[in-house]
Parts: structure tokens; sequence; C-alpha cells
């Protein structure tokens, strides 16, 4: 049993990132249909100098998502990922705030078949995603605080690899996407200008042990985001964004041919986090296969 649960999932900050693992059938299956929730609370905030301020009082993110992938002409699928975010902070700026993520498409092609299961060749899956601007970006709060930031809030196109392989009772598998985002003009309270994000990318490297139907793995995923400039009437140069993540997965798959994932992420553990907040996330996740 390998199961690939969405990088969006496990490693999401505050805001949503819109790219990392997308929703990608890795198996032999026909078609995939997932949902999940996702508790998540940051813990700290990094500045630009590096240096870490732990957030005391409670700014929480619940996400729930659907996602769901379909295999045509046997190489090719197509995948898409909705969103469902509620964020909800104590404090000074006490607030709250609902609405749609950013909505994600992909289309991905299996280059590398491993119908004859070659004991040193992985299976690899490449990929393109389209980053729809469904969520907010913080440049467009409605006052300023970012509470209902729920994503990027740019058009995006990215693309990547998933590679995938199993050893007897061990798997591993190994994600890596690039992307660019498009400009867009933003005019409120706070902001008055042209938006200018860049590139930016991720790399995950997981494994896992298999007892039957009873799995449990560990996946480290890194980010990095190019600095943000804003021109106009307020313009700013940004600071590049980069943490990473460390997940612990235990999954259960059912004899029929469903399955249940329970994870817990931390962003504190890992890398030289730089201009983010750092979050510890509990994510509940339920998969349905369909078989060829």
């Amino acid at each position: 049993m390998v199961l690939t649960v969405s990088g969006d999932l496990l490693a999401a900050p505050c805001c949503g990132s819109g790219f990392t693992i997308p929703s990608i059938i890795t198996s032999d299956d026909k078609a995939q249909l997932a949902m999940s929730y996702t508790y998540s609370r940051i813990h700290a905030d990094v500045f630009t100098n590096g240096d870490w301020r732990r957030r005391e009082k409670k700014d929480v993110t619940e996400v729930y998502k659907i996602e769901g992938a379909h295999i045509f002409r046997d190489l090719y699928q197509v995948g898409l990922s909705v969103p469902y975010q509620r964020r909800m902070r104590d404090g000074a700026q006490s607030d709250s705030s609902a609405g749609l993520g950013d909505i994600s498409l992909q289309l991905g092609y299996e280059y590398l078949p491993d119908w004859d299961y070659n004991p040193l060749r992985p299976k690899g899956i490449g990929y393109l995603s389209l980053i729809l601007p469904t969520g907010k970006s913080i440049y467009e709060s409605d006052d300023g605080s970012g509470i209902d930031a729920r994503g990027r809030g740019f058009w995006g196109i990215g693309g990547g690899t998933v590679l995938t392989k199993s050893w007897g009772s061990w798997d591993a598998n190994f994600n890596f996407e690039a992307h660019y985002s498009l400009p867009k003009s933003v005019s409120n309270e706070t902001t008055k200008g042209r938006v200018i994000p860049s590139y930016g990318g991720s790399t995950a490297l997981g494994m896992g042990h298999n007892w039957e139907s009873v799995r449990l793995g560990g996946l480290i995923n890194w980010f990095y985001e190019a600095p943000t400039d804003v021109t106009g009437t307020t313009p700013s140069e940004g600071t590049l964004k980069r943490y990473a993540s460390g997940s612990l997965l235990l999954s259960y798959l059912f004899k029929t041919n469903e399955s249940i994932v329970l994870s817990y992420s931390d962003q504190t553990l890992f890398g030289s986090p730089l201009n983010t907040s750092l979050s510890k996330s509990i994510t509940i996740f339920f998969q349905k296969r369909w078989q060829r």
C-alpha cells in the first residue's frame, strides 16, 4: 500500500500555498476521490532577519478540502482540488473569516510506467498545475490584518514530477515542483498599486512501512517563495520566504479500497525558516479509489 497525501494538507501555512504535492493518482487505480479536514494553529512568527517570536494568542485555521483525479487514455490523468477555509484569531485583533481558498487543476502524464515492477526503476508522473485565485491574497485583505486571506490570490502555473517506489513492505515517494505567479493590480485601504509575485518551489521526500493494511510513514517538505514586490502609491520590496515541514502519517486501507489517514505536521522542526508563520497541524484524510 503506497498512499501519497496532498502536501497542501500536510504543510500549508495559515494563508495557503496553492502548490506542493497535487491531487495525483500514484497507484494502479483509475480514479480517486478524497475529503479531508485540517486543524492548524500558528506556533511562531519568523521575521526577515530570522528572529523567532512565539505566538501567544490563539490563531487557528481549519481547512475542508475535496480532491479528485481520474485516468484517461491509460497514462494521462486530470485532477481537481477545492478547499474551504475558516480562520479564527484571538487578541487585540480578534476576528474570524471563512470562504473558498485557491482552487487548483492538474494535468498529469505517467512518463515512467512500472508495468514490469522493476526492482530499481521508480514510477514517474509529470504534471502541470493551474491555480485559480478564488481565495484572497494578504494584499487584498479588507482591514489589512490578513484574517480574510485564504490563498495566494494570484493566477499561477506550475509543473513538477512525482516518483514512487516500493520494496516489499517499504515504500518511498519524492515530489519536486516549481511555479510562477502572475502580477495583479490591487486597490484597497492598505495597498494601491500592482503586486508582483515571482517564482517558487517545493521538494518533498517521504518513506513508509506497511503491515498488511496499516502504514506508518514520514514526510519532509521544503518550501521556497521568491520576494513579492509592490509598486504604486505604497511601493515596497518583498523578502523571500522559506520553511520546512515534517509530518508523521498513520493510514489504514480497508478491503473496500477505501483508506483513512491521520497525520501530524510541524513546521518548527526542520530547516532555517524566514519571513513566515510556523504552524502545527492535524489532518484527517479519507480516500476512495476505483480500480482499473
